[in-house]
């Protein structure tokens, strides 16, 4: 069964991303462990750790998700800044263990000047490296895909295929954000485009490796290469793209987290437009049986 939620804040202190979900509607949310911009880990204590477990058991909002710093870069061939990353990423892992948290989403890597298939080496190497400092025990690791611009690494099915090799399969998988996919080239607001995508998702990797969706539309055209998300059906993807997913047979039973602006009521609207969806797709079944 499909679960829609959002990305939230975790100022002040991380249990407050499920009130702040509750306040939205949400069934599952995402959050940032620390500022997404900075380097620095803020100390939790003790009992910041047993109010965010009490309440993620108290709520029923699930799946939990934790997005990485942006800062992060595994493919960076500066290797100071590579390896801060890495040791950035093992220390959200085992916090993460910690927390109980379900999915760790991270983006691969940008190439910034490197040959793309020697970005992709570094990748695998951190990633290698990572798993071979820690290997969560409750959380699994995904790989987000990308939209390509700037030289993400990550942006086709084949790279994070790629990537993906050197990771124990139980303990990664993958999360899918439909402006991202859109942006870099897969016509996902067509049923030919959309069933392209999943068929070649399904053969280089398999579906059951799609765990979260990140549920946005494009601000930029398709096959443009930039991030840039907009609210749901405002967008150059439109109703029609999320249509596809969400009464799709495998796609519609995954949790959906909208990264949409952060403007007035929008959350609120955009995950009830999301449920719109979804009520229709389940009224028109049940008229036909």
């Amino acid at each position: 069964m499909v679960r829609i939620g959002a990305h939230v804040s975790s100022s002040k202190s991380l249990d407050l991303v499920f009130d702040r979900a509750k306040e939205i509607g949400a069934e599952t949310v995402q959050f940032f462990l620390n500022s997404p911009r900075s380097w620095s880990k803020k100390e939790r204590s003790d009992e910041e750790v047993k109010n965010f477990l009490n309440k993620k058991n108290l709520f029923h909002i699930y799946p939990v998700v934790v997005h990485a710093s942006y800062l992060y870069n595994l493919a960076s061939s500066d290797e100071t800044l590579r390896r801060k990353s890495i040791e950035g990423v093992v220390k959200d892992l085992r916090f993460c263990d910690i927390l109980e948290i379900d999915y760790y989403v991270i983006h691969p890597g940008k190439a910034k000047g490197q040959e793309e298939k020697i970005a992709i080496e570094n990748i695998k190497s951190s990633l290698d490296s990572i798993f071979s400092i820690y290997t969560p025990k409750k959380t699994t690791f995904l790989l987000e895909t990308l939209s390509g611009q700037k030289g993400e690494i990550g942006k086709t099915t084949y790279e994070i295929k790629e990537l993906l090799s050197v990771l124990p399969e139980n303990k990664s998988g993958v999360c899918v954000d439909t402006c991202h996919i859109f942006s870099a080239g897969y016509r996902i607001n067509t049923e030919d485009g959309f069933e392209a995508y999943k068929s070649e998702f399904d053969s280089l990797l398999g579906l059951e490796r799609i765990k979260v969706v990140h549920c946005n539309d494009s601000k930029t055209p398709f096959n443009s290469r930039k991030d840039r998300h907009q609210h749901i059906g405002e967008g150059s993807i439109g109703i029609k793209g999320f249509e596809l997913f969400l009464t799709d047979e495998f796609f519609g039973n995954l949790p959906y987290i909208i990264e949409t602006p952060k403007e007035n009521n929008y959350d609120v609207i955009n995950i009830e437009r999301l449920r719109r969806i979804v009520e229709k797709s389940t009224c028109v079944r049940s008229s036909e049986g």
